[in-house]
């Protein structure tokens, strides 16, 4: 996933407050009402308390389950700060990580590709943020269309030998047999961890501009 402008609200937090308030004005509109009712039944057939002594116990009940919601928030909460001060620890080392985007580092990117079988045609193709490609590879090396993981390096320059940004860039892997039948494959990129950030309750490490979930993570070196 390309990182760009991340923010992180409590969706959470908001729900349970949201529902509290609810909870607060749907029960003092059911006061209200009974009060009035109170206030005006006949004394010769008072109202049955039954009813509402049952609404009172389903009010005190959601209640319930409202803080029981806020407490599993809490706890999530400083699971995830556990979690995310973990992961501080990857800052600095190099990581594989399963994702089809991989960060241009000081001029660099290193990836692998992986072919669930012998393939008899593989290219590599690595395009921008655009989505326009700028750069492919055809394999020519035997060993490196059989069925197994294949490591895949650039330098950063176009096809005429421009030098490109640092930045996230897309590779995708195009492998089939000489019968057109597509080979399925995979793309892991690598990359130096430069910050840790928690993205929907997920704790990501950040590769340059270029996010690996925790529990996407292949390899530390």
């Amino acid at each position: 996933m390309a990182i760009s402008g991340i923010t992180s609200p409590n969706v959470a937090v908001n729900q349970v407050t949201t529902s509290k308030n609810k909870l607060a004005k749907d029960l003092n509109s059911f006061l209200t009402l009974l009060t009035s009712q109170l206030k005006n039944q006949d004394p010769l057939s008072p109202m049955d308390s039954s009813e509402f002594t049952n609404q009172l116990v389903e009010f005190a009940q959601v209640e319930q389950q409202i803080s029981m919601n806020d407490n599993l928030t809490n706890l999530i909460g400083l699971t995830n700060q556990s979690i995310v001060s973990s992961a501080v620890s990857y800052i600095g080392k190099t990581i594989e990580g399963e994702s089809n985007q991989a960060p241009l580092q000081d001029g660099k990117l290193k990836a692998a590709y992986g072919l669930e079988a012998d393939a008899d045609d593989v290219t590599v193709v690595v395009r921008n943020d655009a989505g326009d490609i700028i750069y492919s590879r055809t394999i020519d090396q035997a060993d490196g269309k059989s069925k197994g993981v294949h490591a895949f390096e650039w330098d950063g320059k176009d096809a005429n030998g421009n030098q490109l940004p640092d930045g996230p860039y897309t590779l995708s892997v195009t492998a089939q047999t000489n019968d057109d039948t597509p080979v399925g494959n995979y793309v892991t990129a690598f990359g130096r961890v430069t910050g840790v950030t928690s993205i929907n309750g997920a704790t990501v490490l950040l590769i340059g501009k270029v996010g690996i979930p925790v529990n996407s993570v292949l390899s530390v070196t």
